[in-house]
């Protein structure tokens, strides 16, 4: 098989380019000039680079992949595609293997390539001309939430999920799992009862795998905290490195009212939780029982781009308690105002200072 020329690779984004390489380099091996081709493109830049690492990835979960009737035909298209005439390669390969990609990756692990973002995919009931169509319950796809914005999913098999603010996930659903990956942010999940069908949910190293329940997950960037508020879950690390130095978690089942925090470089440590206080986000509270005001200020600043600053150490080692409204700074420091001895004052762009002192 002859390979695109050089100026054809440029007319392609890294992703789409890796994903036709894909294919080639899996009809066999490349004869010296094709393997010239391959490794300067490579070499190209470090975007074709880590492309390439996705790409290679992704078509390798084809192999561990339970046999699904769908899967096979994809990947059979796109390896009829690589055998095209050059004048049409390129154009097959566009739509074959992306799809073929697309699919894997979408159904087994959740990432979306060629820079795709899949928000809320929307597919048309039949009609008639005097039926409007109705949306389709998405059982895949991409789903955020902007700075104190609230939103509720529902997915194809009755599921819900509710995103807290600044919060990101990504689901994709296949015959005998039901996963859903946290990007980052905090959201519930209420789970509909499939006992063929684990509902598994991925949050950086660690995964919760659930049939029928309710919990909650919070990503932040040095932990994750898995809160169960009805029926069972079990946490464990989703791939298990007991060679570079981190703990290996153990799998560890909740129970309802129990919260488990798995931060980096530490045990997993399971207590105790008033799940009602932790839920209030819900309708747009937020409950701090004798917490430090460094702790409630970078609870409130998630919710808001005006953002609360402390002004020295000992107004942030002062304590509060009591539930609050989100969403705003201002109400905020005049609460404190009047609770703690500080003062607040107004910054450029709308922030607010805390600072001890009336």
């Amino acid at each position: 098989m002859t390979t695109p020329s050089p100026s054809t690779l440029r007319g392609l984004a890294p992703d789409e380019a890796a994903a036709a390489w894909i294919v080639r380099l899996n009809e066999g091996p490349l004869g010296p000039e094709d393997q010239a081709e391959f490794d300067a493109w490579r070499a190209e830049s470090p975007a074709n680079a880590a492309a390439f690492a996705k790409a290679e990835a992704a078509w390798s979960l084809f192999d561990g992949a339970p046999s699904d009737p769908a899967l096979d035909a994809l990947r059979a298209s796109a390896l009829a595609a690589g055998k095209e005439p050059r004048r049409g390669l390129w154009a097959g390969i566009g739509v074959g293997i992306a799809a073929s990609l697309l699919a894997a990756i979408a159904l087994n692990t959740g990432y979306l390539p060629f820079g795709q973002k899949a928000d809320a995919p929307q597919v048309a009931a039949k009609s008639t001309p005097t039926t409007t169509a109705i949306p389709k319950a998405p059982d895949s796809g991409e789903f955020a939430t902007a700075k104190g914005e609230r939103r509720t999913v529902r997915l194809a098999d009755g599921s819900t999920i509710t995103l807290n603010t600044d919060s990101a996930i990504r689901v994709g659903y296949v015959a005998d799992r039901r996963l859903v990956r946290l990007l980052r942010g905090q959201a519930l999940f209420e789970v509909a009862k499939d006992p063929h069908r684990p509902f598994v949910v991925q949050a950086g190293a660690k995964q919760v795998t659930a049939l029928g329940t309710i919990f909650e997950v919070r990503l932040d960037a040095d932990r994750m905290k898995v809160t169960l508020v009805q029926g069972k879950v079990v946490v464990d690390a989703v791939e298990d490195r007991p060679d570079d130095g981190a703990p290996v978690m153990v799998p560890t089942v909740l129970a309802p009212g129990e919260a488990l925090v798995a931060a980096e470089g530490a045990k997993p440590l399971l207590t105790k939780v008033d799940t009602d206080q932790q839920l209030r986000w819900r309708e747009g509270f937020v409950e701090f029982n004798d917490a430090t005001l460094v702790e409630a200020v970078s609870e409130m600043n998630r919710y808001s781009g005006k953002q609360l600053v402390i002004g020295d150490p000992a107004t942030g080692q002062l304590h509060i308690s009591g539930v609050f409204r989100t969403g705003s700074p201002e109400r905020f420091a005049a609460i404190v105002g009047e609770l703690l001895p500080i003062r607040q004052r107004p910054l450029p762009g709308g922030n607010v200072e805390l600072r001890a002192g009336r």
